[in-house]
């Protein structure tokens, strides 16, 4: 990837939100091993310092404390990424909740918290740093959708919802984005070994796992790897794709 003179390092700049834990946080600790700088965001100040307690002797970790919720919040990190480093390189949408909830019985306040932080969350930051990479001509857009945005999910069904819109927005945004020097693409990986994922275990141990070809759910280094190959990868070419990472489950 170029890098334009007015930059303030030679690393790409990539921004990962929800690097707490999980998928974030492996994402993070795969870009710092390829030599990126991660700024790493998250709600959570404490999910926050366990990353920077779990990373060690580097100087390419840079954590804020960021509300993909709140556009006020979005708009701030941004400007203070912006004025520490002259830009951002790459972008990678995971912050993300999940409620389980029949769907019969969905909340209002439910509703409004997942496709906030899930689907608006995502777009709210692919406006506002996407603002910033389209100044410079060039970027990448990662988003971090899943298995149950193609095919849908009993009892997280607002979950699913919020994930397909991330499909279809990932989409749109590659169409629009591409004359901007700026590729989006998704990853969307299936059961996935996550704190989020950590209540339904025995569930998905017991029905779920059998009917994966692989006969195991994924680890979050796994994904990491085919988002740190789309934020590094030299090629411009790749926009607009849906990785599926499902261990196989689909083409059963």
């Amino acid at each position: 990837m170029n890098h334009r003179e007015n930059k303030k390092t030679d690393a790409p700049i990539v921004v990962v939100t929800g690097a707490g834990s999980g998928i974030g946080s492996a994402v993070v600790h795969g870009l710092l091993e390829y030599g990126c700088h991660a700024a790493a965001s998250d709600i959570s100040l404490p999910a926050l310092r366990a990353l920077e307690e779990s990373v060690k002797n580097t100087g390419r970790l840079h954590v804020f404390e960021m509300d993909v919720g709140s556009r006020a919040s979005v708009e701030k990190t941004a400007q203070d990424i912006r004025e520490r480093f002259g830009g951002v390189d790459v972008l990678v949408n995971n912050a993300g909740i999940i409620r389980r909830t029949p769907v019969l019985r969905m909340e209002e306040e439910d509703m409004r918290e997942i496709l906030n932080v899930n689907l608006q969350g995502t777009l709210r930051c692919t406006a506002v740093f996407g603002s910033i990479m389209a100044r410079r001509g060039q970027g990448r857009i990662i988003n971090i959708s899943s298995v149950s945005g193609l095919g849908g999910a009993a009892l997280a069904s607002v979950y699913a919802a919020s994930k397909a819109g991330i499909i279809a927005a990932t989409r749109s945004a590659a169409r629009e984005l591409a004359d901007k020097g700026i590729t989006v693409n998704a990853v969307a990986p299936g059961y996935c070994d996550t704190p989020m994922m950590a209540s339904d275990k025995k569930m998905i141990e017991t029905f779920v796992v059998p009917k994966i070809p692989v006969k195991r759910t994924a680890r979050p280094e796994e994904v990491a790897e085919v988002v740190v190959f789309l934020a590094t990868c030299k090629t411009g070419y790749l926009t607009g794709s849906i990785i599926t990472m499902d261990g196989g489950i689909n083409v059963c």
